[in-house]
């Protein structure tokens, strides 16, 4: 694989022209580092073996005596043009301890190595004395913490982006350093003292939170939180985990192994498996503690956004090209449905004359908003059923019962009776039908708020079999599939099961892989029904109610000589 890569030199088209290049990697080759790794070993194996080496790409540390680390920098200089590699002293430093620092800088005072006893950055890591850690870590939280408050004045305009940019990266910035060194919640409170009463309040539209809100916003997403967990806190949990996997690697540095073993890797293999478990224990844990504090009903509304699906909005990326994107009033509104805050600028009375409340807009028929929201749905499911199955069918009619009994009262015996969606070849063979029916219900209206989230979903799920399953298996000789979904995200299991065959099914037509089509899946569908509940909120449900009362268009235009 790679001759064929660099057979030929690599084309770079700058400004029209088209430059080759005949040294190095190409930017961005997955394959570059592997490469590198593997053509250095060499010449690290030709290096004296009293010093410990560690390598990462070009950058080479030893660890060992002034006169070990002297005799290494000399076969390195030496040896080095001679596998390519070109030393660059004026880049390298010397760190000893203070009572050492005179003997290295005479040993290496006919080199341009700078040599220092307070420390240097290493890898991103400070390498040296308590002070200069400290210094490092002070400079870095005063530079992280104006940028904090840049990305803070970038979510007054755009919070989905701002929040975005914090979860899936800005936040690794400090990570990074929690898990390289130690006891830094002191040193980090500034990040959550911003966090906590400048960008928190910013994206949500709201005063900074109190306490049970800060810990609920710092759970993960599939436990109902946002992910902004609080650095002070987090940082000596990030470094105990990053020492309990690096151990094992640590150790096979010290023992001077030339080679990273299959035990060293398994070692940190089920390091990476307790560390996961321990993190979703701390998790669950966290999440029943702060359920303590809270009231029934904001239990059950942290419970409804720890359901599967119900927190994919928030976990994608805002592409507007894949309409997965949210402009600034749609995103807090977002956010008050996840938490069941009242949206500002609502009115007091709904059009239909009820007192204004998301409970009752989620389930008020006026303007049509619960029809639309099914009907989104629907349509999403028809159409990528289109990909995989025959015969699909919107709104299909039944055929009119002719004496059948059906054992059900409340099931549909109209003529007119008909479904959501039927297609051939989904469950079974090509020729084999199935009907879907799908039901969107408010988890808050007053027939569900009582009851337990499973059993809204059982129930649901058994009113639409007793309605239609039987009709469908004796008169249709076809199988059926209720659709129930939650307006919050959460799915029914039967519902799951659906989704997760269709999502299988549409990965192999299109040669992806199953979890990044099941991703994409749940991600359409959680914005669906995300923008259905804000349309419910914020759309107009008045209407004029008259009939448009004009002459016919073609006497209009030829009386008024309307023309292009």
């Amino acid at each position: 694989m790679l001759i064929n890569t660099y057979r030929a030199p690599t084309e770079l088209f700058i400004d029209g022209e088209v430059i080759f290049s005949r040294e190095g990697t190409t930017q961005g080759d997955p394959l570059a580092m592997p490469m590198y790794a593997i053509a250095t070993i060499p010449l690290i194996r030709r290096l004296p073996a009293s010093v410990t080496q560690m390598w990462y790409a070009d950058d080479a540390a030893a660890l060992g005596t002034v006169g070990e680390l002297r005799n290494w920098w000399d076969n390195l200089t030496n040896l080095g043009p001679g596998f390519g590699y070109f030393a660059n002293s004026t880049k390298t430093w010397l760190i000893t301890k203070d009572y050492c620092l005179s003997r290295a800088t005479a040993a290496f005072a006919d080199t341009n190595v700078n040599v220092t006893s307070s420390g240097r950055p290493y890898l991103g890591a400070p390498l040296g004395s308590s002070d200069f850690t400290t210094a490092f870590v002070r400079e870095k939280v005063d530079l992280w913490s104006n940028e904090l408050k840049t990305l803070s004045e970038i979510a007054t305009t755009q919070p989905h982006a701002a929040y975005a940019a914090f979860t899936h990266g800005f936040y690794s910035k400090w990570s990074h350093l929690s898990r390289i060194v130690p006891n830094l919640g002191s040193q980090f409170q500034p990040l959550e003292n911003i966090l906590r009463t400048v960008f928190i309040p910013t994206i949500t539209g709201r005063p900074p939170p109190n306490d049970t809100d800060r810990d609920i916003f710092a759970l993960p997403t599939r436990f109902g939180g946002l992910g902004l967990s609080n650095p002070a806190k987090q940082c000596d949990l990030q470094f105990s985990a990053s020492h309990s996997i690096s151990k094992p690697l640590i150790e096979s540095i010290l023992l001077k192994n030339p080679e990273y073993s299959f035990g060293c890797m398994d070692a940190q293999l089920s390091a990476k498996s307790a560390v996961k478990q321990l993190r979703r224990e701390q998790s669950t844990l966290a999440a029943e503690e702060i359920k303590q504090r809270l009231t029934p009903a904001n239990t059950r509304t942290l419970d409804l956004a720890s359901e599967r699906g119900a927190s994919n909005w928030l976990t994608s990326l805002p592409i507007s090209e894949f309409g997965f994107s949210l402009h600034k009033g749609a995103f807090v509104d977002a956010l008050c449905l996840r938490y069941g805050w009242t949206p500002g600028g609502t009115p007091i009375l709904c059009d239909c004359g009820a007192n204004f409340s998301v409970e009752h807009v989620l389930s008020c028929p006026r303007g049509g908003f619960p029809s639309i929201r099914h009907n989104e749905i629907r349509d999403i499911t028809a159409d990528l059923l289109t990909e995989i199955c025959h015969d699909v069918s919107v709104e299909p009619d039944l055929q009119p019962l002719t004496g059948e009994t059906l054992a059900h009262r409340t099931a549909n015996i109209s003529d007119g009776a008909r479904l959501d969606v039927s297609m051939k070849w989904f469950w079974g063979g090509r020729q084999e039908k199935t009907f879907l029916d799908v039901r969107v219900f408010n988890p808050h209206a007053p027939s569900n708020k009582n009851s337990s989230i499973a059993n809204c979903y059982k129930k649901h799920e058994n009113e639409k079999k007793r309605a239609y399953e039987q009709q469908i298996r004796d008169v249709e000789h076809s199988t059926f599939t209720p659709i129930v979904l939650s307006a919050t995200g959460g799915m029914a299991k039967q519902s799951t099961t659906f989704y997760k065959r269709l999502a299988s099914r549409l990965a192999e037509k299109w040669e992806q892989t199953y979890c990044s089509t099941l991703y994409w899946l749940r991600a359409r569908l959680s914005f669906s029904l995300l923008r259905s509940a804000i349309q419910c909120i914020r759309g107009a449900r008045s209407s004029r109610g008259h009939a448009v009362k004009s002459s016919p268009i073609d006497l209009i235009s030829s009386e008024a000589s309307l023309h292009s």
